[in-house]
């Protein structure tokens, strides 16, 4: 089973494709500024999961836990970009922010095969340089 929990809605499980590509390609940067702030999508038995968020102008952050790794985008100049999650900062690098589109199909490779995509380069959070604090 799938779970999608929101930063709003209550939990969906086994969410259909129309609705995974609304939260993609539908949902704006106010959306993101409710609730808990961000989203998870869980694989029943799992314990591997994907937390994400999205901010404007970066785009989405994806994070899979619990290792605590990131995409990376090397050769940019790296900010340091704060979002709320559960009312607190949370303080991620620029550099680990995805387009819309790469969301989308790494949510749907990891749903679909229970494994992350190789097309993207993953990183510990905290091997990366910014600021950040505990």
């Amino acid at each position: 089973m799938i779970i999608y929990n929101g930063p709003v809605e209550e939990p969906v499980e086994n969410p259909e494709d129309k609705f995974i590509r609304s939260i993609f390609f539908e949902k704006e940067a106010d959306y993101w500024k409710q609730g808990s702030g961000d989203s998870c999508f869980e694989l029943e038995g799992e314990d591997e999961r994907l937390i994400l968020f999205y901010d404007e102008p970066y785009g989405f952050f994806i994070m899979r836990l619990p290792d605590y790794l990131v995409p990376l985008k090397k050769d940019v100049e790296i900010e340091t970009i704060e979002h709320l999650v559960g009312g607190e900062p949370m303080k991620v690098p620029s550099c680990s922010y995805i387009n819309r589109e790469e969301a989308y199909r790494i949510v749907k490779h990891f749903l679909t095969t229970k494994t992350v995509p190789d097309f993207i380069e993953w990183v510990d959070l905290y091997d990366i340089d910014f600021e950040y604090e505990f």
